[in-house]
């Protein structure tokens, strides 16, 4: 039986740029800053994802930033 996952343990580039409402450029700055792994997409070779797990990670930061909550 194979098991299924209802949420994707990964997202490409593209979905994260979405979801964390930023320029491509400062996507991949925060991928460098944050030390986020990339990967390589097994359907095509010219996409990469990241996990979800990890641009959580950058939201939640975010997310205490506004509100002054240190890290």
């Amino acid at each position: 039986m194979i098991k299924s996952n209802l949420t994707p343990q990964t997202i490409s580039i593209s979905e994260a740029q979405t979801q964390l409402g930023v320029s491509r450029t400062a996507l991949w700055r925060l991928i460098r800053s944050y030390n986020i792994e990339t990967f390589q997409d097994v359907l095509d070779a010219r996409v990469k994802r990241v996990r979800v797990s990890d641009i959580q990670r950058v939201l939640d930061d975010a997310d205490r930033v506004r509100r002054g909550i240190a890290a």
